[in-house]
């Protein structure tokens, strides 16, 4: 694989990181983190479409740019174990709970419509 392709997939992977820095500054204290699942769900919609884009005949490139970019600098597993870690203590366990099912139960999801919505 080409240099070119690395450097597409740091350039992705930062521009994605900003984005989803820049969703989080819309969260304020004590709310509900929507952010994170927001960035979280249209990470593994992403990962989910170059994956099968990639299964289907497209080069290797399209999964590192968009899949190890893109998908890799918008999605955080950290942020989504602190927001939960936050909840918890907060005295709010049940939307700790609620918190992690919706993003596991959503990114599933939006992976799998990635997946199909890319099918050749």
């Amino acid at each position: 694989m080409s240099a070119w392709v690395y450097v597409a997939a740091i350039v992705a992977c930062g521009a994605a990181s900003a984005a989803r820095y820049a969703l989080g500054l819309l969260r304020r204290p004590h709310q509900f983190p929507w952010p994170t699942v927001v960035a979280n769900v249209i990470g593994s919609a992403v990962l989910g479409a170059a994956a099968r884009a990639v299964h289907d005949g497209s080069p290797e490139w399209v999964l590192v740019v968009l899949g190890v970019g893109i998908a890799g600098g918008l999605t955080t597993f950290s942020s989504l174990a602190l927001d939960a870690v936050t909840l918890w203590h907060g005295d709010r366990r049940g939307g700790a709970a609620v918190y992690l099912g919706v993003t596991m139960a959503s990114g599933i999801a939006a992976a799998w419509l990635g997946w199909t919505l890319a099918a050749t």
